[in-house]
């Protein structure tokens, strides 16, 4: 008799391997995440780019530089001023201007104002930006100005005030900016110049004698 043969069972073919999904889904978070860099970043450029052309260099915002940065640029302004003013009185009389004495009375002012204005917080400075002095503007004019765009009072509460010869930009707060023209022109001043400012009655004050009341209740300002 003849042994029947036994069949060999087939062999499958395996199965084609799974594509590669994570991969695919690695790749894909990749490539957006590259797209967001890559976008993010022109963005950043243009917006930095754009600021300098408006602004010029962009500001240094430590705290510890502001007032060195507005220094600079009243130390312009004051080496311009003596220049025009040391040779000749004629020159003086062009960028100074005698006001005489305040005609009012800082303490009176300051509680006035207190009754009719929210207090500010005691830290205060103002904000971080160009300021801009051009030439024919007052110191004074310049400074009232920018405080009242900020919501603040400013007592210029001496006899005279001063013409800008050369135009200077300074970038800092509010406080510093007064504080370094008080530095600027105190040598022209008989007694030292002091600037203060009064939280409760929103208000900056640049005066010769200040006042009890004022020391009491104002901050005064240093570098």
């Amino acid at each position: 008799m003849k042994k029947n043969k036994r069949s060999r069972p087939t062999r499958q073919a395996a199965p084609p391997p799974p594509p590669p999904v994570r991969r695919k889904k690695a790749a894909k978070q990749v490539s957006a995440a590259w797209f967001w860099v890559k976008h993010l970043s022109l963005a950043f450029i243009l917006i930095l780019s754009a600021y300098y052309f408006l602004f010029g260099a962009m500001p240094k915002m430590s705290v510890s530089t502001t007032a060195n940065v507005a220094a600079q640029g009243f130390s312009q302004f004051y080496e311009s001023f003596r220049n025009s003013t040391s040779s000749r009185d004629t020159e003086r009389a062009k960028f100074v201007i005698e006001l005489g004495d305040p005609s009012f009375r800082i303490d009176e002012a300051l509680k006035d104002r207190e009754r009719v204005v929210k207090a500010s917080s005691q830290r205060w400075t103002g904000e971080y930006q160009p300021r801009r002095f051009e030439s024919g503007d007052t110191l004074k004019s310049v400074l009232a100005d920018y405080a009242r765009k900020e919501n603040v009072e400013l007592f210029w509460y001496l006899d005279k005030d001063y013409v800008v010869k050369q135009n200077f930009r300074v970038d800092s707060d509010f406080l510093s900016a007064l504080y370094q023209v008080g530095r600027a022109i105190n040598d022209d001043f008989e007694f030292e110049i002091y600037t203060f400012f009064c939280h409760r009655q929103r208000a900056a004050v640049i005066t010769e004698k200040p006042t009890r009341f004022v020391r009491d209740n104002c901050r005064k300002l240093t570098n």
